[in-house]
């Protein structure tokens, strides 16, 4: 379809209706369908269902320029005799008019034209929003954080000037002691050289012995009566031969830990600048931004009800949860191929129901024994925080890394608390009070959290629950907006960097994409997309753009889910 009309000289050119190809009274213009028509067209066009709430205009030379053909003209991949001249906003996709009546009937259509000049204000007001606002709080922030190190520069030097003699002095420690080994090693071969030195010596007299004996015997006379040379006897005794052993060098036990330990390690004192001064960097989230792309898929060893990323494409499995039957208190490392690289076990556990990986490496591991574990980067397990009488289920970070904790199996008390990182004490308890007093966070399963806000997954109840800085309840999500023929029935919960969340489905075999305000941008990884059924365990690797999924037959789908 297109307009064969010109701007800038209508007279020189003979016009025809976009539609009928005719060449009478074309004095129309459809806003909606970016193209020209005649009388006939213009009665006949609005009839048609999918045309039914276009706007025609008369056809003049400003309406050409803000809606006719323009720079931003496409043929259509489908259909390639059309021009692109629509956008459907339902299904975020341009199309030409065929498209627009076989596949987006009573969607809501725009122009082109309208679809890009809205797009370009956005994007406009993104720039203006970066220039105005984010720029000058990043320039703000630089200067500060210049300003902080300047002044803990002096600190920081006195520091590795002590790492530094440290090192020296562990160093000098090691090298002395490794050349006492080796003294060692130089007197024992210089033992054995004067052993030889002494036998040849030996040797030599005994050869001069036989010679003056054999001298005497040639003579024949009585002085062979009256010589009495020395027993041999006397002579045995002076050559020691020392014990013939082969040395074995045996290293110190854990000497390498041991050095690591009494290295020690680097404690900050203060905090660094706050981290949630940082504006976000992403303005405005487009849901035609959303596109399914399955990347690969694996079997793991276990259930996989819970799934944490741990960078270079790897993410930890777990099995435990409310209801669970099969608990396993050991926890898998996969890459995104499925091989398995690493796996650690936390025993007496009686199961492991979630994890959370610090910066610095360290993973707080919620257990079903009533206990919230530290594992060290090195597997060490130590036990951070008691939980009793309550089971700890989900688990997330602070910005400030303070633990928060699901706190469930007891109906009349259920709650989450925040607890010191360093020390495992309780700093708070949050209950997410709504506007009437009634707490709504009644049965906790899963938390995730964007820096500020706390998102709860209520297991019985089905429902998400965010609550602010105070405790206090923001919203509640359902999912009846997104009309399912199976009620909501949350499992798992993570954030993106766009700090929307994505809910694991488990009765609807998909996942809910919710933006921060608790509104449905879109139903997402369903079944028909990835092939997985009752998905449970999720989790977004922000660096790849992967999500990872996983279901209690232990599959684990990994998917790019943003174009």
């Amino acid at each position: 379809m297109s307009d064969n009309g010109a701007t800038a000289f209508p007279t020189q050119l003979v016009l025809t209706c976009g539609f009928c190809s005719g060449t009478i009274d074309v004095k129309w213009f459809c806003k909606s369908c970016a193209a020209s028509m005649c009388n006939t067209c213009k009665t006949s066009h609005p009839k048609i269902p999918a045309f039914k709430n276009h706007v025609i205009v008369p056809r003049t030379n400003d309406v050409i320029r803000l809606y006719g053909p323009s720079k931003i003209a496409e043929q259509c991949p489908v259909h390639p005799a059309k021009e692109i001249s629509t956008y459907c906003k339902d299904c975020h996709v341009p199309c030409c008019v065929t498209c627009q009546v076989q596949k987006h009937q009573r969607h809501e259509i725009s122009s082109i034209e309208d679809a890009y000049l809205s797009a370009e204000t956005r994007l406009n007001d993104n720039v203006r929003h970066l220039e105005k606002e984010l720029m000058p709080t990043l320039d703000k922030m630089a200067d500060k954080t210049k300003q902080y190190q300047s002044e803990k520069r002096d600190k920081i030097a006195a520091v590795r000037k002590e790492v530094n003699a440290f090192r020296k002095e562990m160093q000098q420690a090691v090298d002395e002691s490794c050349d006492n080994l080796l003294e060692k090693l130089d007197e024992n071969d210089i033992e054995f050289d004067k052993v030889i030195t002494r036998i040849d010596a030996q040797k030599r007299k005994c050869r001069e012995l036989i010679k003056e004996i054999e001298g005497i015997i040639q003579k024949g006379d009585l002085s062979m009566i009256k010589f009495s040379p020395p027993s041999p006897r006397t002579l045995i005794p002076e050559i020691r031969t020392p014990k013939l052993t082969i040395p074995v060098f045996t290293p110190g036990r854990d000497i390498l830990t041991i050095i690591r330990d009494r290295i020690g390690t680097i404690v900050w004192t203060d905090r660094t600048p706050d981290p949630n001064l940082l504006p976000s960097l992403i303005t405005t989230f487009d849901p035609s931004m959303i596109n399914i792309n399955k990347v690969g898929s694996f079997r793991s060893r276990i259930l996989a009800t819970s799934i944490t990323t741990a960078g270079n494409n790897t993410a930890w499995v777990m099995c435990g949860g409310s209801g669970m039957l099969y608990y396993r208190d050991t926890m898998y490392l996969y890459d995104s191929s499925g091989e398995m690289v690493r796996s650690i076990t936390v025993k007496g556990s009686n199961g492991i129901n979630d994890m959370v990986i610090t910066r610095s490496g360290e993973m707080i591991v919620t257990c079903k024994d009533r206990k919230v574990r530290r594992v060290s980067v090195s597997g060490e397990v130590s036990t951070l925080i008691d939980t009793s009488p309550f089971i700890p289920y989900g688990v997330c970070l602070t910005d400030s890394e303070d633990v928060v904790v699901c706190r469930g199996h007891d109906k009349k008390n259920n709650h989450i608390a925040v607890y010191s990182p360093d020390t495992g004490k309780k700093i708070r308890e949050i209950r997410g009070m709504d506007g009437e007093g009634k707490q709504q966070i009644t049965d906790p399963y899963r938390v995730a959290s964007n820096g500020k806000d706390l998102y709860v997954v209520n297991w019985e109840s089905c429902c998400v629950v965010c609550v602010d800085e105070k405790g206090d309840m923001r919203w509640l999500y359902d999912g009846k907006e997104a009309k399912l023929t199976n009620s909501f029935d949350p499992r798992g919960i993570s954030v993106d960097k766009y700090n929307n969340l994505l809910v694991t489905d488990y009765d609807n075999d998909c996942v809910h994409y919710i933006d921060r305000e608790g509104r449905l941008i879109q139903i997402i990884l369903t079944e028909e997309q990835t092939g997985l059924s009752e998905p449970r365990g999720i989790c977004v690797d922000d660096k790849t753009g992967q999500v990872w999924v996983g279901n209690v037959s232990k599959n684990v789908f990994i998917c790019k889910y943003i174009s």
